[in-house]
């Protein structure tokens, strides 16, 4: 049964732990804006978990949907992960950087979260070979540049189920994502395309018109 609460207490207080945890992580290049180039895990989770609005969103739209299956490029510290776990049947969730893929383990072992797999690569390595055929929901972080949106995008796609959706974080960060997204929502095979500020989110749902909306939130 889904939990119908989108809030997560508990997710929170591992978030403020983070806040003061001092430890050093050796910084990691895996694209424009990566997380991996603060040095403690303090900064890390200051400057690259997303805040909790848009984490309940992410669970709220999970939900809304009924995702099963839910991907996640660009776990960081896990939070977000276990934002959407309670609102899916799987998250399949992939970080570059084993530091942080260990300490978000942590968090979701005591939050008693077993519906996570999180998968230690590089993106472009680990996307031909996850695990499970078809998602409902993929979120795309981590990597802010835009060539690398559009090919995650374009490797994904044939990933996604029939009125699954794709949210594509920050693509407002630069101008290079901003090109990126424009070229993303023009495509043909997208429906409905939503440009939230914070992400976008695309879908080729045949149910749906062919729109463009602009919300921000």
């Amino acid at each position: 049964m889904r939990d119908m609460s989108y809030h997560a207490p508990e997710a929170e207080k591992e978030r403020k732990r983070l806040h003061k945890d001092s430890s050093d992580v050796a910084p990691m290049d895996f694209g424009a804006g990566s997380q991996s180039r603060s040095r403690t895990i303090a900064d890390i989770a200051r400057s690259a978990l997303k805040r909790p609005r848009h984490a309940r969103a992410l669970a709220a739209l999970s939900d809304h949907i009924g995702a099963k299956h839910v991907l996640e490029l660009g776990t960081c510290l896990g939070i977000t992960s276990a934002y959407l776990a309670p609102h899916a049947e799987t998250v399949t969730t992939i970080e570059g950087n084993s530091v942080l893929v260990q300490r978000a383990q942590k968090i979701w072992s005591r939050l008693g979260l077993l519906n996570i797999q999180c998968i230690a690569g590089a993106f472009d390595e680990v996307v031909p070979t996850l695990p499970v055929q078809e998602y409902d929901l993929i979120f795309i972080d981590g990597n802010h540049r835009g060539e690398a949106l559009i090919r995650y995008v374009n490797a994904l796609a044939p990933r996604l189920s029939a009125k699954g959706i794709i949210v594509c974080d920050d693509i407002h960060w630069s101008t290079d994502m901003e090109a990126a997204w424009n070229a993303l929502r023009q495509e043909t095979r997208w429906t409905l395309k939503v440009d939230f500020y914070e992400w976008g989110l695309l879908t080729a749902n045949s149910d749906l018109a062919r729109e463009f909306h602009s919300i921000r939130f």
